[in-house]
């Protein structure tokens, strides 16, 4: 199915995804704003395969998924990761990193930072540096990135940075790392924050 075009969609915790995964899968974890994400980066006419932990969870995505109009499930991944597992087939992962270490490395200038949270969010404040690229626009276009490059992808908490990985690295970006916490913990350290204010021209 998935030679064929369809999409393995994970629907288990983020941390879950982060251990381990079905390659090239997406994320979007039942935990957050599953159905109105789906919607946004994958788009009504998806045609996924879901990736569960248990029968539930297949249940809850399906009526979830339903309400905001994404019903042609290509089916689920019977056994979940753990078949997948069992079959021989490889996992992988999505590598992390602490706040602390992060701010380390853009002392030294070894890391990029990319924030996917809302314009709102960001003129509020940010990491100094950051590029900008909120997680709904990735659907139309995926932020430009040197893929020699390590890159630290981050949001507020962590859900939404997951589901921007998981799309990358389907697109071929593997050089990326899920900035644990997001940028509340970012704040919590007390590390530096950048903040901007929106100007009204005229």
């Amino acid at each position: 199915m998935l030679d064929r075009g369809a999409m393995a969609l994970d629907v288990r915790p983020t941390a879950e995804f982060v251990a381990a995964h079905v390659p090239g899968s997406v994320n979007i974890a039942l935990s957050g704003q599953f159905a109105s994400w789906a919607g946004a980066v994958l788009g009504l006419s998806s045609h996924s395969v879901l990736i569960a932990a248990d029968e539930e969870q297949i249940r809850e995505a399906r009526v979830r998924l339903a309400r905001v109009g994404i019903e042609d499930l290509a089916g689920y991944l019977e056994g979940g990761v753990e078949g997948w597992r069992a079959a021989g087939l490889a996992v992988d992962s999505v590598p992390q990193i602490s706040v602390h270490e992060l701010s380390a490395k853009l002392q030294n200038g070894t890391i990029d930072v990319l924030d996917v949270r809302r314009e709102g969010e960001y003129l509020a404040g940010h990491i100094a540096g950051a590029d900008w690229h909120p997680l709904d626009r990735m659907k139309a276009v995926l932020p430009e990135m040197r893929r020699d490059r390590q890159v630290a992808v981050h949001c507020a908490g962590g859900y939404r940075s997951v589901i921007a990985i998981s799309l990358l690295r389907r697109a071929g970006y593997h050089n990326v790392v899920d900035v644990a916490g997001g940028f509340d913990a970012w704040k919590k350290a007390e590390l530096p924050v950048e903040s901007a204010e929106t100007v009204e021209v005229g």
